[in-house]
């Protein structure tokens, strides 16, 4: 059951505190990473097999160190982050959606963590050696340390969000949004809509692009099958 209805000062106290709360966690592990800054950078280098990066202007090298950090901290703080919002919202909910949310808040946070690991292991050393060696033997390839940590964690928040499609299908047809058969009716626009939304979210080259979008056509394409066992037997 739902708990009874409280003022709407309290909730927004409550808010507040939950977001101060997760601001400071974020804060500890962001100034962790920093402390760890070195090492951070190593195991990116190491990813892609670069041997060193350049960077141009007196302050990048700080100011990079310090949006790895701030990025590490929120990668890293996600538990936390879902734990304080599951405990939001769960005053609200009765018994059956407090155990669909539960589900969709740890799986949500498995699924984004599968995402950016693969992004790690196999989209950043692919596709920086893929880039790198299209400029052949005329142009050598020479990173500035801001760009390249852009790509990386852009490519790597991207395809966390990417691993989140299964959930949210599921979530969809769990609450009755919409229904398996319409899933697969509609598979037709789904490699269109992946490379439309593959060229929104992921740097401007294709073969991240690529790598984006073939990942998410074959999530849609197991999750429809899944709700499709599980709902409609």
């Amino acid at each position: 059951m739902k708990d009874e209805e409280r003022p709407l000062g309290e909730h927004l106290e409550e808010l507040r505190g939950r977001i101060v709360n997760s601001l400071v966690v974020v804060v500890v592990f962001g100034g962790l990473a920093y402390f760890f800054r070195n090492r951070l950078l190593d195991f990116l280098l190491r990813a892609s097999r670069e041997e060193s990066l350049i960077y141009l202007h007196p302050t990048e090298a700080f100011l990079t160190y310090l949006k790895l950090a701030v990025i590490t901290g929120l990668i890293l703080s996600t538990p936390w982050l879902l734990y304080q919002a599951w405990k939001f919202v769960l005053p609200a909910l009765y018994e059956n959606e407090a155990r669909l949310f539960k589900l969709g808040f740890l799986a949500g946070g498995f699924l984004f963590y599968l995402g950016v690991a693969l992004a790690v292991g196999i989209g950043l050393p692919y596709s920086v050696r893929f880039l790198a060696g299209v400029g052949g033997d005329h142009l050598i390839s020479s990173f500035s340390v801001r760009n390249y940590i852009s790509f990386a964690t852009l490519l790597s928040f991207a395809m966390g969000l990417v691993f989140e499609v299964p959930l949210l299908i599921y979530l969809m047809v769990r609450l009755g949004f919409v229904k398996p058969s319409t899933l697969k009716r509609n598979r037709k626009y789904v490699v269109l809509i992946a490379f439309t939304t593959a060229a929104f979210i992921t740097p401007t080259d294709l073969f991240s692009q690529v790598f984006m979008a073939i990942p998410l056509v074959l999530l849609y394409e197991v999750s429809v099958f899944l709700v499709g066992v599980l709902f409609e037997g």
